[in-house]
């Protein structure tokens, strides 16, 4: 009688242990976001946080963030100045306080992060914080836009 192999067997041990990571849903795609990083921790200092957004600097925006977080490039910035307004958030203390009551969750890409905020648009869309964070030392929350 003829001895015939499987195929199965030609494939690469470090296959399986990746095909069975994936079902299993191990090595995650997101660094669990650091407790310093939690919207109720999120504050801003500083004499104009309570000043509209129009009169606030790109350099006065970065000094009132707390050392956990940055807007590098301040695209949040400007899209929280274009669209904070029309949802209500006037100033930088009404984001403080709109993202201290929201819940981190993860937003689909590796490392990226969404507080949900409790505006809706007019479609029913809540207004979404979006963050970086990726868990190497020393890493900052990185905000990247507000959008719906």
């Amino acid at each position: 009688m003829k001895k015939t192999h499987s195929a199965w067997r030609f494939i690469p041990t470090a296959f399986w242990a990746v095909l069975a990571m994936a079902f299993i849903g191990a090595g995650s795609a997101h660094a669990a976001p650091p407790k310093f990083c939690a919207p109720t921790t999120f504050s801003l200092s500083g004499s104009v946080a309570d000043q509209f957004w129009n009169n606030v600097t790109p350099n006065q925006w970065a000094k009132m963030l707390s050392a956990n977080w940055q807007d590098n490039g301040f695209h949040f910035y400007g899209r929280v100045r274009q669209r904070g307004p029309d949802a209500g958030i006037n100033t930088p203390s009404d984001l403080e306080s709109e993202i201290r009551k929201g819940t981190p969750k993860p937003e689909g890409t590796p490392n990226r992060w969404q507080i949900n905020l409790p505006i809706l648009s007019s479609g029913g869309q809540p207004l979404r914080v979006i963050y970086d964070y990726d868990g190497s030392k020393n890493a900052k929350c990185s905000l990247v836009t507000l959008s719906y």
